[in-house]
Parts: C-alpha cells; sequence; structure tokens
C-alpha cells in the first residue's frame, strides 16, 4: 500500500497499525534527517519521537495534496527548529563530534583509507554544525536527500527563491570551512540522484 492509502486507512478506519507500517517505513529517513540538522544524536532521536507522535496524533490533517513524504519532512523540520530552539535556552556542554554510522557517505578521501574517511565525515558534520539551522536544513535536504528545490520550498514552507539562496551561501560558507574554492553555479539535478557537494579538499 501507498502511504497516502495507509493514511486513509487509518483516519478511516481507526487501524492503528497503517501507522505503525507508515513509521516503520520512513523511521530512517526522520532520524537520519533531523541528526544532520540538530547535530547531535540526542537530540535528533527526541526530535523524531515528537514527529511519531505528531504523526499518529495529526494524521487526519494530511490534506493529500502534496506526497506523504513531504508532509513527513515539514514536521521534521517544525520539530527540529522547536528543538533547536529549546536548546539555546540551555547552557550548552562543551561540543562533541557525533557522527553518525553510514551518515555523508561518500563523501572525502580514498575509499580504502578509513581514517580519511572519517577524518572527512568529522570536517563535514563540524562545518555543518556551524551554519546557521535555516541554511543548513535547506542544504542537507537538497545535498544529502537529493530533494528538489520545490520540494524543499514546500517542506520549509518558504520561496523557492528563498531556499536557493540559503543553500547557495550554506555552500559557500561549508566550502569556506572545508579549505575550498567556493562552489560553482549548479546544474539542475533530478531528485534522488548523489548530489557531490559536501566534499572537503584533499591534502
Amino acid at each position: 500500500m501507498t502511504d497516502e492509502d495507509l493514511v486513509r486507512r487509518f483516519v478511516s478506519d481507526g487501524l492503528s497499525d497503517a501507522v505503525d507500517v507508515l513509521l516503520r517505513r520512513h523511521q530512517d529517513r526522520v532520524l537520519g534527517l533531523a541528526y544532520r540538522i540538530l547535530g547531535n544524536r540526542a537530540d535528533a532521536l527526541d526530535a523524531s519521537q515528537e514527529v511519531f507522535v505528531t504523526v499518529f496524533r495529526k494524521a487526519a490533517s494530511f490534506r493529500h495534496q502534496s506526497a506523504f513524504t513531504t508532509w513527513l519532512y515539514r514536521l521534521t523540520v517544525n520539530a527540529c527548529n522547536d528543538h533547536a530552539r529549546r536548546r539555546s535556552r540551555l547552557p550548552q556542554p562543551a561540543e562533541a563530534v557525533d557522527v553518525a554510522p553510514g551518515a555523508l557517505q561518500g563523501a572525502g578521501s580514498s575509499r580504502s583509507d578509513p581514517i580519511g574517511r572519517a577524518d572527512d565525515r568529522i570536517a563535514i558534520a563540524g562545518a555543518l554544525r556551524r551554519l546557521p539551522l535555516e541554511q543548513r536544513t535547506a542544504v542537507v535536504m537538497r545535498d544529502l536527500l537529493g530533494l528538489s528545490y520545490e520540494e524543499i520550498a514546500e517542506a520549509t514552507a518558504s520561496a523557492a527563491g528563498t531556499v536557493k539562496s540559503r543553500i547557495s551561501r550554506g555552500r559557500a560558507a561549508l566550502a569556506g570551512g572545508l579549505g575550498e574554492p567556493g562552489p560553482e553555479r549548479e546544474p539542475e539535478q533530478e531528485p534522488g540522484e548523489a548530489p557531490a557537494r559536501l566534499t572537503p579538499r584533499k591534502p
């Protein structure tokens, strides 16, 4: 069954199993996006839990005017923004590098050099954390998830031009933080293609 069919089953028939299937189907996607936006596993788990609860409570508010995944991304971005605002009011511990297993795969140096790959992931994760939240979110959704500008705009309730501007500024800041020259103008890319953007300069 499609995501949309499962939502209909839950809303019309009250079958909680339908939501369980949806959450199992998309839990890795939600957690991965939350982790890359928030930069640490504990915060990402908290935000993801909020998303799952919201899906269960507000499935009836899904109007089927866009893909379920777009709605799910919007919930995830909102949960991450709320969590980041709450965290900003608390004393912050010394920052520790926390790179999820498999995160940012394909970025970096030789495949035969595990230390080099780890160094690259640490550099990228640290550079992402230094971006303003809105830029980080847009860059992650574009360059790591392969979403189109239109999908990102819908998920973040922003204009497509605003999304493009955030991505451009975010990439420029990342390039500076990773020791690369500024990014060239990006050719149009279909959603789902693997972008080769967040790659530190090789020694």
